[in-house]
C-alpha cells in the first residue's frame, strides 16, 4: 500500500512523464487526473478528465487528490499546482454527479498578476462582459468565449492583482 507521501511522489513523477508524452501526441494532453482516474473509481471520470486536460493543456503541474476514497456519488476534489511560463497558479478540480443524473465539474484558478486590476482588465479581460462588483475592490467578468466561465479581479495592492477563475460545466452523466 502506498503512503500518502509516496502517493503524491507517484503522481509528480508520473505528471512530469506525462508532459513529456504530451507533447508528442495529437490528441488531448494526459494530465495527472488521468493517473488518479487509473488508481480510484471518480465520479465523471471521462468527463472530469477530459475537463482537466482542456484546463491545464501541456503547462507542467502537479495534483494532490484529496485523501479518502469517495464512491462516484460523493463529491471529488483535486489541488493542483501549475506553471506556466510568467507564473504559477493553484486549481481546484471538484466533480459530483448530482441527484438529476448530471456530471458537474469546476476548476477554480487562482492566480496573482503583478499589476494593477484595472490594467489587468484592460490586458487579459477585455473581451469578458463586466457583472459588477462583489465588493469596492473586485470586480466580476463573464467570458463571452466560454459558457460557465467567470472571472473575478481583486486589488491586493497598487501594483498586483489577484485573479481567481471559475470554470464549471455540466452534462449528461452518459457523457
Amino acid at each position: 500500500m502506498l503512503t500518502s507521501a509516496k502517493k503524491l511522489s507517484l503522481i509528480a513523477l508520473t505528471s512530469t512523464i506525462s508532459c513529456s508524452v504530451m507533447a508528442e501526441s495529437p490528441t488531448r494532453p494526459t494530465t495527472s487526473m488521468d493517473i488518479i482516474a487509473e488508481q480510484q473509481a471518480l465520479p465523471c471520470e471521462s468527463m472530469l478528465t477530459e475537463f482537466a486536460a482542456e484546463v491545464l493543456k501541456l503547462n507542467p503541474h502537479r495534483m494532490l487528490e484529496q485523501i479518502t476514497p469517495i464512491s462516484h456519488d460523493q463529491l471529488f476534489h483535486a489541488f493542483t499546482v501549475t506553471d506556466y511560463r510568467d507564473r504559477a497558479s493553484h486549481i481546484t478540480f471538484h466533480a459530483v454527479e448530482n441527484a438529476a443524473g448530471q456530471c458537474q465539474a469546476t476548476a477554480i484558478e487562482s492566480y496573482l498578476l503583478q499589476t494593477n486590476c484595472a490594467d489587468a482588465r484592460h490586458e487579459a479581460f477585455s473581451k469578458w462582459t463586466f457583472q459588477g462588483k462583489l465588493n469596492q475592490e473586485t470586480m466580476v467578468l463573464t467570458s463571452d468565449r466560454i459558457a460557465g466561465k467567470q472571472a473575478f479581479l481583486t486589488d491586493q495592492s497598487p501594483a498586483v492583482c489577484l485573479v481567481t477563475t471559475r470554470y464549471q460545466v455540466i452534462k449528461p452523466a452518459s457523457q
